[in-house]
């Protein structure tokens, strides 16, 4: 488990303009789990923990034992409050290790907020996780709202923000052509209203969702900050963080990943497993960093290693 502050290198000399002025409470990436597939005595599975502080926190993926991580990190009470302040969910696809623990840190936020006025939590994610989180909540309540990762592309943002504009009377691409159409566009917009409303409150510009090269249904994301001003009055942009899920190198990634400062990027095998790497849809340590140079980031960030790397990756 690894906590990446936003302040870390400030002694570099090429910052990004991004981190002019930051301060330890602008953000704070936590690795909750670096290994894939499943849990070992070493590495969890995939979990990543953004705490954003005074805005809240967001969670993308969710692997099992996901709570046991965040309680190992933060203690027992301050699980709870990372729980408590979450602001959405985000799930890259369907593979077990990327979401099993995800319906234990629901129900905790459920017991935890239980008698407080709140909105449902946003859980983004494949379209197939409808039918795990269905089949659930059949047992106990989440009190989550799923929103389909296809809905928060850059496509579907545009078609959102035009519909919501005065020019909503021009048919989208998703326009409603009968009773029970309407019923399901009319829900979509409401999860993205819902969604759109917690960025705002978590200070982010966007989260934008886009295809990769794994299983069907697998995505990454974009997480960009709103601007802010430094301290001589001046208009900066804030951070930007792309997480690979699971992936082949793709173009769609590089293109998302451009000027962002940090590349969270799947690195599943060393760099003699190619070929087990493109029989798996997975990256290699190599291709994960040339994805990141490729892209310009400013720091590129490797996990979802190989459970056969006991505690360290081979690197050439």
């Amino acid at each position: 488990m690894q906590s990446l502050n936003s302040s870390m290198d400030l002694s570099d000399c090429m910052l990004p303009g991004c981190l002019e002025d930051i301060t330890r409470e602008d953000m704070e990436i936590v690795l909750l789990g670096t290994g894939s597939s499943q849990p070992s005595k070493y590495r969890n599975v995939t979990s990543m923990y953004i705490d954003l502080f005074s805005k809240g926190s967001l969670l993308f993926d969710c692997g099992e034992g996901t709570l046991g991580q965040l309680k190992r990190r933060f203690g027992v009470e301050g699980a709870d409050d990372a729980v408590k302040k979450l602001r959405f969910i985000w799930i890259s696809h369907i593979h077990a290790d990327h979401h099993s623990g995800l319906a234990r840190v629901l129900a905790l936020r459920r017991d935890l907020l239980k008698g407080v006025p709140r909105e449902q939590l946003p859980v983004v994610g494949p379209s197939q996780l409808k039918v795990f989180l269905e089949a659930y909540q059949k047992l106990e309540d989440l009190d989550m709202q799923l929103l389909d990762c296809r809905h928060t592309t850059e496509a579907a943002w545009d078609t959102f923000e035009s519909s919501c504009g005065p020019s909503d009377s021009q048919s989208s691409p998703i326009s409603p052509t009968n009773s029970e159409d309407t019923r399901i566009s009319k829900k979509c917009d409401a999860n993205a209203t819902l969604f759109a409303t917690v960025l705002h409150d978590a200070d982010l510009e966007s989260v934008v969702s886009f295809r990769v090269v794994h299983c069907p249904s697998a995505f990454g994301v974009s997480q960009e900050a709103s601007k802010r001003t430094n301290r001589v009055g001046k208009l900066i942009p804030g951070w930007k963080v792309v997480y690979s899920g699971d992936t082949r190198p793709c173009k769609e990634l590089v293109e998302a990943s451009r000027g962002a400062t940090y590349l969270i990027h799947e690195a599943t095998f060393e760099d003699g497993m190619l070929d087990e790497a493109i029989a798996k849809n997975q990256s290699t340590t190599i291709e994960a960093i040339e994805a990141g140079n490729a892209a310009g980031v400013y720091r590129t960030i490797l996990t979802h290693f190989s459970q056969r790397y006991a505690k360290i990756p081979l690197f050439d």
